[in-house]
């Protein structure tokens, strides 16, 4: 494995140990606590020292590296949102909403500079992952829709952590981990398959990512293993040949996440001058 992919994987073994160690000794209050908190702060980290490595600005990142605030605020069609991450070209304009069903309300970005920055959402869910699919698949969906109807040029990227064993919620509490429920990989390659890539100067798809990263992950292992490819997962006998006719991780893995998300900036605003 190169460097970056042993970035990663320090990442990931914080987030097993922060998870495991709560779940050995705490209920689900302790562990709603770190999720709220820090268990998905690595990835975040991840992401901004790629996006450095890459030649972004430090001072253009928000939160900046190492940081959890000041997260950047972004006004959609319906709703603002915090953004997890987010690259903003230069200062803001704010403006007053002269229409819409936000009408009066002030977008303290500007839709301007909206349209020319780049935002990227981490996500993670490691267990009940067949229980609250729709839930959290709707949301996913609609954070992409009501964004880009107002601001179309916007550049998003979202990445989904799932373990490919869910932890065993039952066991928590007792100093024990248990893996219990499988990840059905059909249903989530599918379902992220269809909100990725998002065409460079597609005026339609609202609801599509620029670029989508569902990251999925063997926690079993003391060193957590990263799934790039459904070879693998025929490997394993987690999914049958057929199955691996219909679905593919191509264009939905963390290897060319960051660099595959500038290049779509760079198509549809010209350059990364701005961001750099």
């Amino acid at each position: 494995m190169g460097l970056k992919d042993d970035l990663l994987l320090e990442k990931l073994k914080e987030i097993k140990i922060l998870y495991e160690e709560a779940s050995k000794k705490g209920t689900e209050g302790t562990l709603s606590a770190i999720r709220a908190s820090k268990l998905i702060m690595p990835i975040h980290e991840y992401i901004k020292e790629e996006l450095i490595a890459q030649g972004i600005n430090p001072s253009k990142i928000f939160p900046r590296l190492n940081r959890t605030k000041p997260e950047i605020k972004l006004m959609g069609f319906l709703k603002e949102k915090n953004q997890d991450i987010t690259i903003l070209p230069y200062s803001p304009k704010p403006e007053e909403l002269k229409n819409g069903p936000l009408i009066g309300k002030t977008d303290k970005i500007g839709k301007e500079l909206t349209n020319k920055s780049l935002s990227i959402n981490v996500r993670s869910q490691l267990s009940s992952i067949a229980k609250n699919f729709d839930t959290l698949y709707e949301r996913t969906f609609a954070e992409a829709l009501n964004l880009h109807v107002r601001c179309p040029k916007l550049v998003m990227g979202e990445v989904y952590l799932v373990p490919l064993k869910a932890y065993d919620p039952d066991k928590r509490g007792n100093r024990k981990i248990k893996f219990r429920e499988k990840l059905p990989l059909v249903k989530y390659i599918k379902s992220f398959q269809a909100l990725n890539e998002r065409g460079v100067h597609e005026e339609s798809n609202e609801y599509k990512y620029e670029r989508v990263c569902l990251l999925i992950i063997d926690f079993t292992p003391e060193i957590p293993e990263i799934i790039n490819d459904v070879k693998d997962l025929i490997k394993e006998g987690l999914i049958t040949k057929n199955d691996a006719g219909n679905i593919s991780l191509e264009g939905l893995t963390i290897n060319d996440f960051i660099s595959d998300i500038l290049k779509i900036y760079k198509e549809r605003h010209g350059n990364l001058n701005s961001l750099r």
